[in-house]
C-alpha cells in the first residue's frame, strides 16, 4: 500500500473511495472502462487558481483551455463559475456556445486553421490570438475588433519535447519582427485595439519559469508600443501550470505564481506610469487533470522475463504515455491493502508495443478481473483518445452532490461505421 495517496483518495475495507464514492461499486454497475469526473474537485481547482490571480491582479480573465477537455457538461460547470473558454478549433468554439458560454468569454488560439474558421470566430466577435503574419493576411480585409499576435519567445519549457511550446523548433506562434508588422498593418487598416498572447510552456511547476515569461512578453510589449504608439489592452500569458502526476510530486504554488506574474506587471506599468492592463491565462490541466479517473479491468497477466498485466484500458483511450512517455500513477481498486510487490508493464488490448499505461509499475499482486484505477485522467484522456483497432470509446461519468450522472453514453459498434454506407445494416448486430 503507498504511504501517500492520490488527493481525494481513501481506503475503505481494502477498497477504493474517490471523492467519497466506491469506485469497485460503480465498477459493477457501470461496466469497464470509463472515465469518472468529480464536479467537486472540478470546481475546486478552478477556484483556488482564480482566488490565486484575483489576490494580485484587478482585471484578470481565466480561460479553461478546451483542448484538455471538451466535454459539454465539464464546460458548462465551469462556465458557471464565471470561466472563460479558450479554443483552438472552430468545434471547440461550437462546443463553448453549445455549453453556454458566451462569445466575448470565448478566445481562439489556432494554429494553421483555414480563412473559413478564421472568419467563423471574427462573425461571432471571440477573439483570435493569431498564430502567424500570413494568418492574420488572410483576413486583412475582414479585420476583427480586437488584433492578438501569439509571440514565439526564445524561451520555453515543458514536461517533455513534444509539449514545448516557444523557443527554438516550437512550431506554435510569430517571431517578433513579423509579429511586429501585422500590428502596423492591422493598425493601417484602422484598428486601435490591441491585445498579446505568449505560451511558453506545458505542466510546468515551477513558479519562476512563469515569472521568466511575464518578462520575456513584457520585453516585446515595451518594444511594440514604443515603436508603433500603440497600447495592449490585455495580456495573454497561456496556460502550461502544471500538475503533479506522482502522488509524491510537490504542487504548483499557485499564489506564488500569481505574485511573481504581478511583480513583473506592477514594475513594467508603474514605471511607463499605467495601469495594468487586463491579464489572461488559460489553464487546462491544471482545472481538470485531477478531476478525471480512468477506471478499467484487468484482462491477462503474464508472468514472464518481464511481467504484463494485460487491462481493457489502451493507448487509444490514455495516449499520453505512448505519445510521451508519460506517468500516471496505477492502483488495484480492489486490493488496496495489499502490498505494492509485484513489477509488471500495464498494458491495454491495442496492437502496438508502444500500448503501455505503465512502465515498471508496482502493483498489488493482479488477479483477472481485479479493477485498476489511472489518476489524473481528466485532461488530455478522452480528448485525445480514438477508436484505433475499432476499440470502442468508455463512457463518462460525473460525481455531482454524491450523485452519479452520465455525462456520455459508452460507444457501441454502430458509432464506428456510423458515416459509411454499411451503418443501417450495423444496427442488426449486437454488440
Amino acid at each position: 500500500m503507498d504511504e501517500i495517496l492520490p488527493h481525494y483518495t481513501e481506503i475503505i475495507d481494502g477498497n477504493l473511495f474517490w471523492d467519497g464514492t466506491n469506485i469497485l461499486e460503480v465498477a459493477k454497475d457501470y461496466g469497464t472502462p470509463f472515465i469518472i469526473y468529480s464536479e467537486n474537485i472540478l470546481r475546486g481547482n478552478y477556484r483556488k487558481i482564480k482566488n490565486a490571480f484575483n489576490k494580485y491582479f484587478k482585471n484578470v480573465s481565466i480561460d479553461f483551455a478546451i483542448k484538455s477537455n471538451f466535454n459539454p457538461s465539464l464546460i458548462s460547470i465551469l462556465s458557471s463559475e464565471g470561466c472563460g473558454m479558450d479554443a483552438s478549433s472552430v468545434n471547440e468554439i461550437k462546443i463553448a456556445l453549445l455549453s453556454g458560454v458566451s462569445p466575448d468569454n470565448i478566445s481562439f488560439t489556432p494554429n494553421n486553421v483555414t480563412i473559413e474558421e478564421l472568419k467563423f470566430a471574427i462573425d461571432k466577435n471571440i477573439t483570435i490570438n493569431f498564430d502567424s503574419l500570413s494568418q492574420f493576411r488572410m483576413v486583412l480585409d475582414h479585420l476583427p475588433e480586437i488584433v492578438s499576435f501569439r509571440i514565439k519567445i526564445d524561451y520555453g519549457k515543458g514536461e517533455f519535447p513534444g509539449i514545448k511550446t516557444a523557443g527554438k523548433g516550437a512550431k506554435f506562434g510569430e517571431i517578433p519582427e513579423l509579429a511586429l508588422q501585422g500590428y502596423r498593418e492591422a493598425k493601417e487598416k484602422g484598428c486601435r485595439r490591441f491585445g498579446i498572447h505568449v505560451m511558453a510552456g506545458s505542466n510546468v511547476r515551477n513558479a519562476d519559469h512563469f515569472k521568466l515569461v511575464a518578462q520575456k512578453i513584457l520585453e516585446v510589449v515595451k518594444n511594440f508600443e514604443e515603436e508603433l504608439g500603440i497600447e495592449f489592452e490585455f495580456v495573454d500569458m497561456g496556460g502550461g501550470f502544471g500538475v503533479p502526476y506522482r502522488p509524491e510530486e510537490g504542487e504548483l504554488d499557485v499564489m506564488d505564481t500569481a505574485k511573481n506574474i504581478a511583480d513583473v506587471f506592477k514594475a513594467f506599468y508603474t514605471e511607463k506610469g499605467r495601469e495594468i492592463p487586463r491579464l489572461v491565462i488559460e489553464p487546462g490541466r491544471y482545472i481538470s487533470s485531477n478531476s478525471g479517473l480512468l477506471v478499467g479491468k484487468i484482462t491477462d497477466v503474464k508472468r514472464q522475463e518481464s511481467n504484463f498485466t494485460g487491462t481493457d484500458i489502451g493507448m487509444n483511450i490514455l495516449m499520453r504515455p505512448a505519445l510521451y512517455g508519460a506517468y500516471h500513477h496505477i492502483l488495484i481498486a480492489n486490493r488496496m491493502n495489499e502490498e505494492r510487490k509485484f513489477k509488471t508493464d500495464v498494458t491495454g488490448q491495442i496492437c502496438e508495443n508502444t500500448d503501455r499505461i505503465g512502465k515498471d509499475v508496482m502493483l498489488q499482486e493482479p488477479q483477472i478481473g481485479d479493477i485498476v484505477a489511472v489518476f489524473n485522467c481528466g485532461a488530455y484522456t478522452m480528448s485525445m483518445a480514438s477508436n484505433y483497432n475499432g476499440r470502442l470509446l468508455p463512457m463518462e461519468l460525473l460525481i455531482s452532490d454524491g450523485k452519479l450522472i452520465t455525462i456520455r453514453e459508452k460507444d457501441n459498434f454502430q458509432d464506428i461505421v456510423r458515416h459509411t454506407k454499411f451503418y443501417e445494416s450495423a444496427k442488426t448486430l449486437k454488440d
